[in-house]
């Protein structure tokens, strides 16, 4: 399989969306895996991003610890963008094909095509990431009271519509990757499992008093992008669903110290020093659309733990289980030791903002 042959045949499942075939290149992936994401030009606009899947390899392993269909999984996606549509929040939007489906059907690939975001990503500057926050405030602050019901209209069904943190999903899966390596970690190691253990299970015990709602799933400067004078738009809707706002939140305090465009073979660059002037502003910019309720604010250095702690429990399992070794690894491990260390910190200085 080539990537003219794929292109080819999202091309006929999307062949009324004004595509210009001149116009294509390779976002993400790989037709050799089992997902590939490409942006199609277009004469009347900036174009179309397809993401495609391998129908015949199901999702496995972040979605609740178990496995999913790729449609399925594209459906949620399509569902939840739809959802913002009808309320007018800035997302890609998504184009259905020629025949009128969210997600079509192109050989062994199930695809999903949305409207490309055209612009520049955020820039390191306090005015910008206020329209981050504000963007992610805004979001968390629209009535999520339907969103069940109204994208398992879509065919999608309700684990489908939950985001890929939703403490009930996420939770036992991580727990689980602790337990399966817990006699293999080296003893140095040993400690920072043991952390992870202890954050995972703290938010599990609160997670009923926390409030919930759509929520992005990897909010930072990288996925946000500048579409107006006094706005951004986010991309990059993979990771959504209903969820808990605080931990997207606490994902987007830590990470809206990182800059899109870091360079890759320097891993330190993406280790965080608190900065309380890009702290404030996110936090300044949340709080025009949302306010946090207490039991957030107790639970807000953990919130920012999580997701460093749900995604280094599969770092953890495919090191020691799975073998996989060498700079990237260490690159992750060094990451997660950093954001459990300044964690403290941060939502110290988020909290005084907050209030």
């Amino acid at each position: 399989m080539t990537d003219a042959a794929v292109v080819g045949r999202i091309l006929r499942e999307y062949h009324e969306a004004g595509i210009e075939p001149a116009g294509i290149r390779r976002l993400a992936g790989s037709v050799r895996g089992t997902r590939v994401t490409y942006h199609l030009g277009s004469p009347a606009g900036p174009g179309l991003v397809v993401r495609a899947l391998r129908t015949d390899v199901p999702l496995a392993g972040q979605f609740g610890g178990g496995t999913m269909a790729a449609t399925d999984w594209l459906c949620g996606r399509a569902a939840t963008l739809r959802w913002l549509e009808d309320r007018a929040y800035p997302a890609p939007r998504v184009i259905r094909t020629h025949s009128g489906d969210l997600v079509g059907l192109a050989g062994v690939w199930a695809t999903l095509a949305t409207t490309y975001v055209a612009g520049t990503p955020l820039r390191p500057d306090t005015g910008q990431l206020r329209l981050l926050g504000e963007a992610l405030g805004r979001l968390h602050a629209l009535d999520a009271s339907t969103f069940a019901d109204e994208t398992s209209a879509v065919g999608s069904g309700a684990d489908v519509a939950r985001a890929l943190w939703h403490p009930e999903t996420a939770i036992p899966a991580a727990l689980g990757r602790v337990e399966a390596v817990q006699s293999l970690v080296p003893a140095d190691h040993r400690p920072l499992l043991e952390q992870l253990r202890t954050v995972l299970l703290e938010v599990q015990r609160r997670a009923s008093l926390l409030p919930t709602a759509v929520v992005h799933g990897d909010p930072w400067p990288g996925n946000a992008i500048r579409t107006a004078q006094n706005e951004v738009t986010l991309i990059d809707w993979e990771n959504a669903g209903l969820g808990v706002p605080l931990l997207d939140l606490g994902y987007c305090l830590l990470e809206c110290h990182l800059d899109a465009g870091l360079p890759s073979e320097q891993p330190s660059t993406r280790h965080i020093r608190p900065d309380e002037d890009r702290i404030a502003a996110v936090a300044a910019g949340y709080s025009q659309y949302r306010r946090l309720q207490p039991a957030e604010r107790d639970l807000l250095p953990d919130g920012m733990r999580f997701a460093a702690a749900f995604a280094d429990a599969t770092h953890f399992e495919q090191a020691l289980i799975g073998g996989v070794r060498g700079a990237p690894m260490d690159a992750r491990l060094e990451r997660l030791h950093n954001r459990l260390t300044v964690s403290d910190a941060v939502a110290e200085l988020a909290r005084r903002h907050f209030d």
